[in-house]
């Protein structure tokens, strides 16, 4: 069976690679994009497979809603921050401050019984 695709979007590069290699040990295929060099050519190179985005509330609200066009039909959870209000609307996953590993493991088993 192939695995899920997954992409991570967060601006704290070792929060991005505890995610991925929390999942990855999940038997879940996860790239990221992490640091503060997301941008939109960051999005464009996002594989078109993926079918579930993480992504950090803190990045820039044009990246986000770029992310959100590309990807519209594909799961999003949104990870939280002290800062950022939720912008990514309906059909959206929040996971609950603080960040908990078993928290969104769990939002994305629930993504992949659903799809």
């Amino acid at each position: 069976m192939e695995q899920r695709r997954i992409h991570i979007l967060c601006l704290k590069s070792e929060i991005c690679s505890l995610i991925k290699k929390t999942l990855t040990l999940s038997g879940y295929e996860v790239t990221c994009s992490g640091g503060e060099e997301i941008n939109d050519k960051t999005i464009e190179d996002i594989n078109e497979m993926t079918e579930c985005l993480i992504i950090d509330t803190d990045i820039d609200y044009r990246i986000r809603e770029k992310a959100k066009e590309k990807f519209g039909e594909k799961s999003i959870i949104c990870l939280p921050s002290l800062e950022s209000e939720s912008i990514l609307g309906a059909g959206t996953k929040k996971i609950s401050e603080p960040l908990r590993l078993s928290e969104l493991s769990e939002a994305v088993k629930s993504v992949f019984k659903t799809s």
